[in-house]
């Protein structure tokens, strides 16, 4: 999705969600209990993405990769 409103009926239905590393995709959708792959966008703002995806998958929550 380029934008839309809200995410939670998607959530609500998803059984695996695929997303970019934004702090707020990956917490609403842990948030959701949904199994979570976040694939990091390394272009943007120093790579800060990747810190967040490294600690959530060191916590055992997401699994990551890059492009």
């Amino acid at each position: 999705f380029r934008f839309k409103e809200s995410l939670a009926e998607d959530l609500r239905r998803a059984d695996l969600v695929i997303s970019h590393a934004g702090a707020g995709s990956c917490l609403e959708t842990l948030e959701k209990g949904k199994p979570l792959i976040v694939v990091i966008n390394e272009k943007l703002m120093n790579n800060h993405q990747l810190e967040l995806a490294k600690q959530l998958h060191r916590d055992g929550h997401v699994l990551y990769c890059n492009c």
